[in-house]
């Protein structure tokens, strides 16, 4: 049951992330960030890339992490909700 509610909550966080993209009220320098970030947890020039499990893993869990800071740091620059609740 734990890991379905991490899925969904990812999921969330996901849709969030891509619904703040492309507000016109984020300021473009946490887009810029948030896309660099993410290229970099995806490069191929990764320490932990060498281990089989735990490269694919670690890209996982810090895409997740950027993902929850970006939704926090460009959710006050919105006025109206544009996010997908984790909560039922």
């Amino acid at each position: 049951m734990g890991i379905l509610r991490l899925v969904f909550v990812l999921r969330c966080t996901l849709v969030n992330a891509s619904r703040l993209m492309v507000h016109a009220s984020v300021p473009l320098r946490l887009k810029l960030l948030a896309l660099a970030l993410g290229a970099l947890i995806l490069s191929p020039l990764n320490i932990l890339g060498d281990i089989p499990v735990l490269g694919i893993v670690d890209d996982v869990a810090l895409l997740g992490i950027m993902l929850g800071w970006f939704v926090n740091a460009a959710s006050p620059h919105v006025a109206a909700p544009v996010w997908v609740s984790a909560r039922r």
